[in-house]
Formats: structure tokens, sequence, C-alpha cells
């Protein structure tokens, strides 16, 4: 993400990074081309030097107004047709800027040969090879599936149930309104307790701070591997009942929105643990049964089983933080696709193999994956 702001520094934030709450409420509305005007209607209080106060972070650096936010304002506010900003932001990509020799300027006038095609192509080449380098694609899903994640505990801690639009991709762009709409409540929050502009965490700007540590959390993969292959990994559980064998699944949540859970049983006691949720899953099929063929999906799942081990399988139940001495799943090219993955990520060799489970072990974790559904379920009403 430090990459990608310092490629875009001064399309997508104007020069400068947002420092607190409000200059984020502020930048982000300002980037969906929103005026301060605007602004100013949908809040409750202003003095006579409110535009100023707005236009101004807690540094009190200008927030300058991108071009392509200005286009785009022009839409918001029914000064212009979507037909006519289109138009206007097709010649903004094509404007050589002004930094611009007047050769260059002269250049874009006018068609061009294949040759100098080629030459203005490699000219250019050094400038846009950082920007090609980088996996745009995987930090979009990751974000989408972390938005969509924040969107989802906002709507089973408060009930709050903000628009969503089935997409094939991860292009769901309700999840700009998911986050103006945060922002714009921890702004009117801090609204009313003068002085408190950057310290005023709001319910669902709360809630998002702790999706997004969680998200992190599984996203620092050479500790978290390292602390799962440090593990121990002794044959039986601590009342030495039982074997440490665990049963690994991904199960479909019929919730809205839909996800689905990494799923830990221990057969013998049947206890169970669940991460996640993994939002829609690729190649997820009706019911549980999942052939994901999303690298980017493996891989998170890959995390989360390592994660719910390094915790202890369920903080606090009495269960010892230890590595499974054996594990198995309910689908073959399930355990067949995630070993690879952990193969490659250089996880413990000793557990490089996860078989498909028996009849009666799979009957036991689908009865207590009902179970726990009903409970699920009951509790979000």
């Amino acid at each position: 993400m430090d990459k990608l702001i310092d490629l875009h520094i001064n399309a997508l934030f104007a020069d400068q990074i947002p420092l607190s709450n409000h200059e984020y409420y502020i930048r982000f509305a300002l980037a969906l081309g929103l005026s301060m005007s605007s602004i100013s209607r949908n809040t409750n209080h202003h003095s006579n030097n409110a535009s100023q106060r707005f236009r101004q972070g807690a540094n009190g650096i200008k927030l300058r107004i991108t071009e392509v936010s200005s286009v785009f304002r022009q839409y918001f506010e029914k000064k212009s047709t979507l037909e006519v900003c289109l138009l206007k932001l097709d010649k903004l990509m094509r404007d050589p800027g002004s930094r611009a020799s007047r050769k260059e300027k002269e250049a874009w006038k006018r068609p061009i040969t294949n040759l100098q095609f080629l030459a203005i192509l490699e000219a250019n080449l050094p400038r846009i090879t950082r920007r090609l380098r980088f996996d745009y694609i995987t930090l979009t899903k990751q974000c989408a599936k972390l938005l969509k994640d924040i969107r989802q505990q906002i709507m089973l801690q408060f009930g709050v149930r903000y628009p969503m639009i089935s997409t094939e991709d991860s292009a769901d762009q309700t999840l700009t309104w998911v986050v103006m709409n945060i922002l714009e409540q921890n702004n009117d929050l801090a609204s009313n307790q003068p002085g408190a502009q950057g310290s005023v965490v709001g319910p669902q700007l709360r809630v998002a701070k702790e999706e997004i540590e969680k998200f992190l959390g599984t996203y620092r993969p050479q500790d978290l591997i390292s602390n799962f292959n440090t593990l121990p990994r002794p044959a039986r559980m601590p009342s030495d009942r039982v074997p440490n064998h665990w049963n690994i699944s991904i199960r479909h949540v019929a919730l809205s929105p839909p996800g689905d859970l990494v799923f830990f049983v221990q057969p013998n006691s049947c206890y169970v643990h669940s991460e996640g949720p993994i939002q829609t899953v690729e190649g997820q099929a009706p019911g549980h049964i999942l052939n994901p063929k999303s690298l980017v999906t493996l891989q998170t799942i890959a995390r989360l089983i390592m994660k719910a081990f390094v915790e202890g399988v369920g903080a606090g139940s009495g269960i010892a933080t230890s590595a499974p001495c054996t594990w198995a799943t309910d689908e073959p090219n399930f355990a067949r696709k995630i070993i690879k993955v952990m193969t490659d990520m250089s996880v413990r060799q000793d557990l490089m193999s996860m078989a498909v489970a028996d009849g009666e072990e799979l009957a036991i974790c689908d009865e207590q994956w009902k179970d726990l559904s009903d409970i699920v379920t009951r509790s979000v009403g």
C-alpha cells in the first residue's frame, strides 16, 4: 500500500497524505468529486470560516483538488452529462501536461506514425516501468475482500445494511459508498465534540479498525510461518484423552452478504473453531464443498489455518498452542491444493500431507457445523 501511495501521490492524494480522521474524510470526499459547499451542507457544525477550516487538515496544509475530481464534480452537481464528462476525462488523459515542451504539445495534436509511437514508448518506458511491475490486480482483490468483511461486520453488529451489487470480479462500486459513509459518520460525531477532530473514533470506524488489524495479522506471512513452524506437535491433546487430530474444511455461511469460514473440528472431543469469513471464495460450489481456483484465496486460507494454531485454536478455551499431529479434510482437491500452496510458502515439511476424512469423521464434522450454523443464524435473526 505504501508503494501504491508513492506511485500515485499526486493523482490520488493531491501531493499529500491525510494525517487525521477528518483529513481522510475531506480528501476522500474531494476525490469523489464533491465540492466544499456540498460537504459543508452535509455537516452540522460550521462557523463563518467553515470553508477555510474544511479545506485545511490538522496540519494546516491546503488540500488541492485534482483535475479528475473537478470533472466528476460537474456530473455530481448535475452541471454536465456523463457523456460530456467522459469526453473531458479522455481529453485529460491525452493531455501531455504543463511541463511538456512546445514540441511535445504539438506532437499530441496530430496523428503519429508507428515509428513515432515506438520512439515515444521507448522514451517513456523507464518512467512507467515501476507502475507496470506493481500488482494492482492482487491488491484490488485483497482490498475488496477487506472492505466486504468490514461491511458484513457492520451489518452484524449494528444492523446497517449498505447497498450491494453482485459483480463477476472484485469491482463492487458500492464499497466506495461504504467507506464514504463510515468516514462521514465519524466526522459528524467529531463535530459534536469541539477540539476532538483527530481523536474521535465512531462505532463503524472502530469496526473497520478491528477488521483491518485482523486482516493485517494474517498478511505478515514470514512471521506467521516462522511461528507456526516452531510450534510443538504432540501426538495427543493436553488432556491426553484424544489424539491431536483436526479436520479442516471450508463451510458456506448463507447470511447476507454470504461468505465462507475455515472450520476446524477435533472429531474425538467435538471441539470446534472457525476463522474468517472469506468472502465469496472463487470456485465455491453450492453447500460447503470447496475447489478453489484462486491462488490468492488459497494463500488466504493457508494463513488462516496457521493463524488458528499459532493463536491456540480459540484463545481462553484451554486448548494449548500446538500444531496438529495429523489433519484431514472433506475434499481431495482442496487437500492437494492447500498442501501445494503451504509447501511453496515453506511451511514445515512434517505436516505436508493432508488426508481425506472417512465417513464417520465427516458425519461428526457435518453435525458440528449444523449446530454452529443454527446458532449463528438465530443470533442474527
